[in-house]
């Protein structure tokens, strides 16, 4: 263990000071702190770090606030990262379980429960269920190598429709994070989205198979689910690649452009969402929903008159849109 290295980020000395003599008791030597998230994310650009424990609670950045921007890169999604509090109540097990977290540490330590949980999150050592995923996508891909994309789309079949996927594993994270399981409930939420990160890479394949084979209505399907999933996880650039490949191949569905849509407006290019919008509106002209995207995009621009038309047109479209309604009596009353 003396090789792997530890990154500690937490703001208190004295947390630093008692996890250090944790960690060197159990074997760890290579040990590095900081007391700060930026700090951290400079040392995880220009180190190699096996771990991170990191305070859930910091002033510049929160331990989640790490994690969340951990997650989002390629090189560090699996990273092992834990998170110390005083007291996790349901709330910060659910925000955490649902980015990724490792595990959580619970001050005052217990250094067996430390010692248990670095040994197998350092160790890589995975999940069954996690390790036959892997096997059955690289299968998969090596599949698709060979040209043999039949066999590979009828394995990805059969992956991504088993009873044991991300979603299965999540409603197994919300269920014992209510019946107060905590660690349980961490251990599902690790297992829902190490899945995720594996499927997207499944319903990737799958759509290039399907192009291959010249389906391209499949094809769109298994890559809007990737964009999907990626765009949940906040990784919009991954999204939008994939919804850009799948215009490039000459789709024009509604749901690419508001999908990109929502791309642009998350990255606060107002313009360019509002085109994507557009282009959505001059195919589908009766979608509800798209005029009320307008309307949101010209709400953030602070253009209440153009924003009011539009959710008025997303209500002339469908008379039951409630949200519409609402943010007009907003906009009528002077609150938006």
């Amino acid at each position: 263990m003396e090789d792997k290295s530890i990154l500690i980020v937490s703001e208190k000395k004295e947390e630093q000071i008692d996890l250090i003599r944790i960690l060197k008791k159990i074997g760890y030597d290579k040990i590095f702190t900081t007391q700060s998230g930026g700090n951290a994310w400079a040392y995880l650009k220009s180190k190699k770090i096996d771990c991170v424990i990191s305070s859930y609670e910091m002033t510049e950045m929160s331990g989640l606030s790490l994690l969340t921007i951990l997650r989002k890169e390629e090189s560090l999604a699996t990273l092992p990262f834990f998170l110390t509090d005083n007291a996790f109540n349901k709330i910060k097990v659910l925000r955490a379980g649902q980015i990724g977290v490792t595990g959580l540490f619970v001050i005052p330590y217990d250094r067996n429960g430390i010692k248990d949980k670095l040994s197998l999150a350092i160790g890589n050592i995975c999940s069954p269920v996690i390790t036959e995923v892997e096997k059955s996508l690289e299968q998969g891909i090596y599949l698709i190598e060979r040209k043999e994309y039949v066999r590979a789309l009828e394995l990805f079949e059969t992956l991504v429709t088993q009873g044991e996927n991300p979603e299965y594993y999540f409603n197994i994270g919300y269920i014992k994070t209510s019946q107060g399981k905590h660690s349980e409930a961490i251990e599902a939420f690790s297992k829902a989205t190490q899945l995720d990160r594996l499927f997207v890479k499944a319903y990737e394949a799958m759509g290039r198979a399907h192009m291959a084979l010249g389906n391209h209505q499949q094809s769109e399907e298994c890559l809007q689910i990737a964009a999907d999933i990626y765009l949940d996880s906040d990784k919009l650039g991954s999204a939008e690649g994939l919804l850009n490949e799948i215009l490039e191949a000459g789709s024009t569905s509604l749901n690419v452009f508001n999908s990109l849509g929502v791309i642009h407006r998350k990255k606060g290019n107002k313009e360019q969402a509002l085109r994507q919008y557009q282009k959505a509106l001059k195919i589908h002209p009766d979608e509800p929903y798209i005029y009320y995207n307008i309307g949101r995009i010209y709400l953030d621009m602070k253009n209440t008159t153009k924003a009011k038309f539009y959710f008025q047109a997303a209500l002339d479209k469908d008379h039951g849109f409630d949200e519409a309604r609402q943010v007009i009596k907003a906009i009528d009353i002077g609150l938006v």
